[in-house]
């Protein structure tokens, strides 16, 4: 984790000092400081980008035995389908690549039994074949729902959102030093 102070300290020793700003009416100081602060707001954009956390969230996520998702004292209310599916991303902080969704099959159907309400295994795995099969949009629908649930819980959503660009795995970039896991 990159902390912005270092990315400052990089950018002034990098940057030198140049021609003094304030012969041509501008103040030096000023127009460093705008310099510095769009350096730092592209670096925490690329950041971002990579998947790399710039601060500790606000909150913790706490999974409790009965997969209850708590972020910090507010319970997360979604399906049970989209918990298990925000549950198995939780487990794999390195990320999902969706068209490798299949290899977590027995992962998901495991989460999935102990989140759902129904007790008949041919509905289990009826449902979580559904999210496994590449020609249905089950899955993309229910990562919605996560990210949508979390949007009404947390402001910094950026941290706790399943994200990932087309083609490359989804991953939650949260720390999992933030994660508590009760079970």
């Amino acid at each position: 984790m990159t902390d912005p102070g270092v990315l400052a300290v990089y950018y002034l020793s990098r940057k030198g000092f140049e021609e003094p700003f304030h012969a041509y009416g501008i103040r030096w100081e000023e127009r460093e400081t705008e310099e510095l602060i769009s350096f730092v707001k592209a670096a925490a954009r690329e950041m971002r980008r990579r998947g790399i956390s710039l601060a500790a969230p606000s909150q913790n996520v706490r999974i409790t035995q009965t997969f209850r998702v708590f972020i910090g004292n507010k319970e997360l209310k979604i399906r049970p389908m989209a918990k298990s599916v925000l549950i198995l991303f939780l487990r794999h902080p390195e990320g999902i690549a969706l068209k490798c969704i299949a290899d977590h099959e027995k992962e998901l159907n495991w989460i999935y039994r102990r989140v759902s309400r129904s007790s008949s295994p041919e509905e289990i795995a009826s449902r979580v074949s559904r999210i496994l099969d590449l020609f249905n949009n089950d899955l993309n629908v229910n990562i919605a729902r996560v990210n949508h649930a979390l949007a009404t819980l947390v402001d910094d959503t950026d941290l706790y959102r399943i994200t990932g660009d087309a083609g490359k795995p989804k991953r939650i970039p949260l720390d999992r030093k933030w994660v508590i896991w009760e079970a």
